[in-house]
């Protein structure tokens, strides 16, 4: 501060060496401006700067001061140039220093509590350290398996930016192609313990793709084996868990091995929970549809459920959905059995406290305002499927999952993303675009539109998203204007494929873009 003092002083010792001749720079601040214009604008820009050198409010502690415009402080047209261009350069030293060093520590905000400080700025070196020192900590042990080995994503292949290592840790219990539903999903480290939630409402199994560059894959590897150790036993049977990170952020333990479980202390408390992930310190973008991606290609069923972690099933949503099917063949079935090719659309919900596991007890939290369809305060569109007002209202047959009806993806419902079960025959979603820029399962979507795909919505199976209904803000937060950067790019990026697919499938009026 007193160097930003002693540097606003340069004028007006320079300014009292010149005569006190009179001219525009003489009037008040205001008629300045307004009379300078009128000369030249190198005057008028020298003023300007001058101005902005001369008013600065400094705050400390309790105390302020107001470091303006002096008697004898006027830019005198007598001034010999070399005082002048020492006056502006003054001038953009301190104009720049005030714009880009610390404008809210000398405008308007109070110092920071020391310790305060300090621990802000070392936060990301004690959560790099925290995490290298859990990989130190790692118990490993070696597979039963041959040599592991990576691959390229499902989408881009060899030139996917990403290494996959499947059946990073598999489940203990294996199914039949026809045996179940697998339920896909994927994560970061932060969210692993939804992982749990979702083994003890499936019975099926799960296929897990969890994103760990650098230190995330200490942070993954002892989360899954706390979860597996002192977690629900449907963790340890029925998932399975695949890790993939970028070429330039490999893991930085042994990927080759895998946690020894047996290390786990139940009865500590898990301790990784408070260490921020090296994604979030790098801000590096989330790459949800390679994650998508891979859980759906590692499942051995011949029926998928790709969803998010945070999605909860109904109760005894994959029996009773191969049910149906069985149904369907018998021809017992027949609304949708004669639509090819065809998925099976799950309506999505989201509650205020409890979650239901029958269409009865989430019916009546809906007529109470205490459910809406998912996203319905956020992005009205996004899960809002058609003939909604008539899905709540009837409550179907208890235990059976029977097909409500059978829609396409077509204007006025372009922008419904529903969730659905499929098989791995689909398309896959685009692994060009991020969680952060959104819209990542439009492009999807928008290819089954183009291959005239059949949704079949479901009566009775439902997800429901954690507790918690999501409403809008009134206005722009900090936290949505930091996806800006990768909004614009996942936009460019949505362009360049609506170009590629219209190449081609060729254009459709009916399947619009979004």
């Amino acid at each position: 501060m007193l160097t930003a003092l002693l540097i606003l002083l340069i004028p007006y010792l320079l300014s009292s060496r010149g005569p006190a001749a009179q001219d525009c720079f003489s009037y008040p601040y205001s008629v300045h401006l307004l009379k300078c214009k009128k000369k030249k604008s190198k005057s008028s820009t020298k003023f300007a700067l001058f101005i902005l050198a001369q008013v600065v409010v400094c705050g400390e502690q309790d105390k302020w001061w107001v470091c303006g415009r002096g008697s004898g402080m006027a830019w005198k047209r007598s001034w010999r140039r070399w005082q002048r261009w020492a006056c502006l350069g003054a001038a953009v030293v301190v104009s720049a220093w005030l714009l880009l060093a610390a404008p809210c520590a000398l405008l308007a905000c109070p110092p920071r509590d020391p310790a305060e400080a300090a621990a802000a700025t070392h936060q990301p070196h004690r959560d790099r350290d925290a995490a290298l020192l859990v990989c130190s900590t790692l118990s490993f042990t070696t597979t039963d398996h041959q040599q592991r080995q990576t691959q390229g994503s499902p989408q881009l292949d060899k030139d996917s930016p990403y290494n996959v290592l499947y059946e990073w840790l598999p489940a203990s219990r294996s199914f039949g192609a026809n045996e179940s539903v697998t339920y896909t999903t994927h994560t970061t480290p932060e969210m692993i313990t939804h992982v749990g939630e979702l083994a003890t409402r499936w019975s099926g199994p799960l296929s897990v793709a969890v994103f760990v560059p650098y230190t995330d894959f200490c942070l993954a590897a002892a989360r899954v084996a706390y979860l597996r150790a002192c977690g629900p036993v449907e963790v340890r049977e029925q998932v399975s868990w695949h890790f993939f990170w970028p070429h330039d952020s490999p893991p930085a333990a042994d990927w080759h091995l895998i946690v020894d479980e047996k290390t786990c202390d139940c009865n500590a408390e898990e301790t990784t929970a408070s260490i921020r992930t090296f994604r979030t310190e790098e801000v590096l973008p989330y790459p949800v549809n390679v994650a998508r991606n891979v859980a759906r290609t590692a499942a051995s069923t011949w029926y998928v459920l790709p969803s998010d972690v945070e999605l909860y099933p109904s109760e005894g949503l994959a029996q009773q959905f191969l049910a149906m099917i069985s149904r369907m063949t018998e021809g017992l079935e027949v609304r949708a059995a004669h639509v090819s090719p065809r998925v099976y659309v799950v309506p999505v919900f989201e509650v205020g406290s409890s979650v239901p596991a029958t269409k009865e007890e989430l019916l009546q939290q809906y007529h109470r305002h205490d459910a809406v369809y998912f996203h319905r305060h956020v992005c009205a569109h996004c899960q809002r499927f058609p003939a909604i007002a008539e899905w709540v209202t009837q409550p179907g047959t208890p235990g059976t999952i029977k097909t409500f009806s059978v829609v396409k993806r077509e204007f006025p419902y372009h922008r419904w993303e529903p969730i659905y079960i499929c098989t791995k025959q689909e398309p896959l979603y685009d692994e060009r675009l991020s969680w952060e820029g959104l819209q990542d399962k439009m492009t999807q979507m928008h290819e089954l539109c183009l291959q005239e795909y059949n949704l079949v919505i479901l009566d009775r199976a439902f997800l429901v998203h954690a507790p918690g209904i999501k409403r809008r803000g009134k206005s722009k937060t900090k936290d949505e204007t930091w996806r800006e950067p990768f909004v614009i790019k996942n936009s460019k990026i949505y362009d360049q494929i609506m170009e590629e697919m219209q190449k081609k499938y060729g254009h459709s009026e009916k399947c619009r873009r979004h």
